[in-house]
């Protein structure tokens, strides 16, 4: 049997959960139990000026939607459920990665970007491990919370509007989960000098590809700093064949799908990221592997869905991720299925939660990929 690859240096010593998930031994079902029983009871910032439009939300299916920015732009909703939804899904990562909050081997950033920032917990926690770096975090919506720490800062724009941060600015771009809030082209860490090709559509807001220059260097990240990005995929993954092809959660997965691809959003991969990152300009990109299977080792994390695992650990991770899936998959499958294939709520809503019934059937061994890629600007000269 072949030896996975030693994990970075941001992730040594190993921790434990990580380290059975970068394992290249398969992860063994749990055939006796699949219950959750055994974890789980049954129990604005001061740096932002927030206006009256950037509070002007859209209402539909029940849920809250951004508007500022341009109606739609960002597909998933702002409310509380969905902030809830978010700050379980970082504990989530965290969990995944062993307590880390990043891949990227950063050292004494001093200038830190979140990307997104959503609640703003990933910016928090960042600010709060690395008292010496200033962290500012961007979205669309004015939801994170009231204060800060002093080292942490909040601002509601458009990533999508130009950039005015000075060039060579940021020591740490840091970008999750934000894919399928973009569509036009707007290049904002590189620096075109003359004409621009198009671009994979999930990335072309970030990266610029030059017919003339294919090496154009993102402009904002400081020489040696660096950028990393990590998208959750739409691809359900059963090692064993446990997604039946008319199940619930087949049926979910292509209705979103589809939903997206009309919309004309598409969710990316490890290897589309990479390129785009390298026809950016960055040097030592990494496609990170942490991974459950041995065959996709040296392609994504795959993060259990459902307390189907025999290991404790990886079946307390997997019950976690069900704790999110409710809101999850209405978050991601209402807008899609309703704007864009035209079902109504009560059937998109159906559809969602037999979808979720799906993740609690032990017998079915799902696992969500999430791909994390990150790069290095290359040093002046």
């Amino acid at each position: 049997m072949s030896q996975s690859p030693a994990p970075n240096d941001a992730l040594s010593p190993f921790p434990t959960t990580a380290a059975l998930l970068y394992s290249d031994e398969p992860v063994e079902a749990d055939n006796k139990d699949g219950s959750l029983s055994d974890y789980f009871s049954d129990g604005k910032s001061d740096t932002t000026s927030i206006t009256p439009s950037v509070r002007d939300y859209v209402y539909e299916n029940g849920r809250r939607y951004h508007r500022y920015g341009g109606e739609g732009k960002y597909v998933l909703p702002n409310d509380e459920t969905e902030q809830d939804r978010l700050d379980l899904m970082h504990h989530i990562q965290l969990m995944a990665l062993g307590g880390e909050l990043y891949m990227a081997p950063v050292k004494n950033a001093q200038n830190v970007l979140d990307c997104g920032t959503g609640t703003g917990i990933w910016a928090l926690d960042f600010g709060d491990s690395h008292p010496e770096s200033k962290v500012t975090g961007v979205d669309l919506s004015p939801i994170q919370p009231g204060w800060t720490a002093p080292n942490v800062a909040f601002e509601v724009d458009d990533l999508e509007k130009d950039w005015s941060w000075e060039a060579d600015h940021f020591d740490f771009i840091h970008i999750r989960s934000i894919c399928n809030g973009y569509f036009p082209h707007n290049p904002q860490l590189s620096a075109p000098r003359r004409t621009s090709l198009p671009v994979p559509p999930h990335f072309s807001n970030l990266i610029v590809i030059l017919d003339t220059d294919p090496l154009t260097i993102p402009i904002h990240a400081k020489p040696g700093g660096w950028t990393e990005l990590s998208e959750l995929s739409f691809e359900l993954i059963a090692k064993d064949n446990t997604i039946p092809a008319d199940s619930a959660l087949a049926q979910y997965l292509d209705c979103v799908k589809r939903g997206y691809a009309e919309m004309g959003i598409a969710f990316p991969n490890a290897r589309m990221l990479k390129q785009s990152m390298e026809k950016a300009g960055f040097v030592d990109i990494v496609a990170r592997t942490v991974s459950i299977s041995s065959a996709l080792a040296t392609l994504i994390v795959l993060i259990p869905c459902g307390p189907w695992p025999r290991n404790r650990r990886l079946k307390k991770l997997g019950a976690t991720v069900t704790l999110v899936d409710p809101a999850g998959f209405e978050a991601y499958g209402l807008a899609p299925m309703t704007r864009a294939l035209g079902m109504d709520i009560e059937e998109a809503k159906k559809v969602c939660h037999k979808a979720h019934a799906d993740l609690l059937n032990p017998a079915i061994h799902a696992s969500l990929p999430v791909y994390y890629v990150f790069g290095c600007k290359p040093e002046a000269g």
